[in-house]
């Protein structure tokens, strides 16, 4: 449906993103993941038709959209500072587009209702005034005044950045529900990994004004096909070339190049022999612990290498410091970069 070819934005000399390719298909909802001038909202605003690109194209349904005005473009955009009217009511400003479009009364409150419905405000909260709203309701009559004239694409440029965290993750997922029960195609601009994986289809990882992988996120996450996405998606541990060698030394083959980059998942470590793997048995001292309720974290010296183990808590599982314990580390769930 939608089709980003060789993207280029440029600003004099310089180059803000550069050789931008990829698709989103129908429905889906897609992420542009990375740290702030990464590249991700120059790409957004491109879409949208308020930066004009120096090279490439922008197709929707086949059609090159580069030189289609803002207003003609049919999207709906959600911005992180709400961009609402604030001495209107809530009706009202769900309610503004379709009035400019001239639609009758009956329409416009049809429309304005099952908007209400679907991002669950009461008819209360829409007589009111959006200056009397919280953060977290006045963000979901921005989604509800973007939805309004049934746009098929929507773009949310950092939408919940500024929420609080509880807030933030009921909103994501509220998000995903209305992305799912509207069938919209979604393209969502954030720097937070937690809420990338959560609630995408697919994410493209953005570093310095190019595109460093585009995956599902459990691709993302399990196989980062570069150090810069391994170490920015998630927590990762280093491990140094002494441990590299012992688990060469104790597989099948050498698996693993001692030149390169290695790394793992915290909670790809574990206390215990993992079924049906070929997990290598290291021996390693307890060096700090921390308990987090759900889960704890214990930090583990093992030859060259400390690394930070995620165990879930059970209520019987307590490890105290300086004990010596054996960990298991499986090498297909190690990663390796450059070498």
């Amino acid at each position: 449906m939608i089709e980003i070819r060789d993207l280029q934005i440029k600003y004099d000399d310089f180059i803000a993103i550069n050789d931008v390719n990829f698709e989103i298909k129908e429905g889906e909802f897609f992420t542009l993941l990375g740290p702030s001038g990464c590249g991700k909202t120059t790409t957004l605003r491109s879409i949208a038709g308020f930066l004009k690109p120096s090279k490439g194209s922008i197709n929707v349904n086949g059609k090159n959209i580069i030189n289609i005005p803002v207003e003609k473009r049919e999207l709906g955009m959600i911005f992180q500072s709400y961009a609402l009217f604030p001495t209107m009511s809530v009706y009202d400003n769900i309610a503004y587009g379709l009035k400019i479009e001239k639609r009758s009364k009956s329409q416009i409150q049809e429309r304005v209702l099952e908007l209400a419905d679907l991002v669950e405000l009461n008819e209360e909260q829409l007589q009111k005034n959006v200056s009397d709203l919280s953060g977290g309701q006045q963000q979901r009559v921005a989604i509800a005044r973007a939805l309004a004239k049934k746009p098929n694409i929507v773009l949310f440029d950092e939408p919940l950045s500024n929420l609080d965290a509880k807030l933030r993750k009921q909103l994501r997922l509220e998000l995903k529900r209305i992305q799912r029960e509207t069938g919209m195609t979604a393209i969502y601009v954030t720097h937070d990994q937690d809420e990338a994986l959560e609630i995408s289809d697919h994410i493209a990882v953005f570093n310095d004004g190019k595109i460093e992988q585009i995956g599902t996120p459990r691709e993302i996450y399990d196989h980062s096909a570069t150090e810069f996405v391994c170490n920015f998606i998630g927590e990762a541990n280093s491990i140094g070339s002494d441990l590299i060698q012992y688990i060469n030394d104790h597989t099948d083959k050498n698996r693993f190049n001692p030149e390169a980059k290695h790394y793992i998942r915290e909670e790809k470590i574990k206390l215990w022999v993992p079924s049906n793997s070929q997990a290598v048995p290291i021996n390693a001292t307890v060096v700090d612990g921390v308990f987090y309720g759900t889960f704890s974290t214990y930090i583990c010296k093992a030859l060259d290498t400390t690394l930070r183990i995620i165990v879930k808590e059970d209520g019987n599982t307590t490890i105290d410091s300086k004990k010596e314990l054996t960990i298991y580390i499986d090498p297909k769930d190690i990663l390796e970069y450059g070498g």
